[in-house]
């Protein structure tokens, strides 16, 4: 059961759905629009028992799993 990032056509709204099978209808939770696609996202490994993102960070500060300036 994976979770996929959809984008709203209508509302520009983006959101995070957990996907049972695949002929589940997806909806906007903002506005309620069918009119969703399925964005492409980065996914997350795990090294050392820590989950990091598959993309690297631009930001020099991040020293901490928690970062203010650029939300990693």
């Amino acid at each position: 059961m994976p979770i996929y990032e959809y984008h709203c056509s209508r509302c520009h709204h983006e959101f995070e759905k957990l996907v049972f099978n695949s002929s589940q209808k997806i909806l906007c939770p903002e506005c309620n629009s069918k009119k969703v696609s399925r964005m492409m996202s980065a996914f997350a490994f795990s090294s050392g028992g820590k989950f990091k993102s598959a993309t690297s960070s631009s930001c020099g500060s991040c020293s901490s799993s928690s970062c203010s300036t650029c939300s990693h």
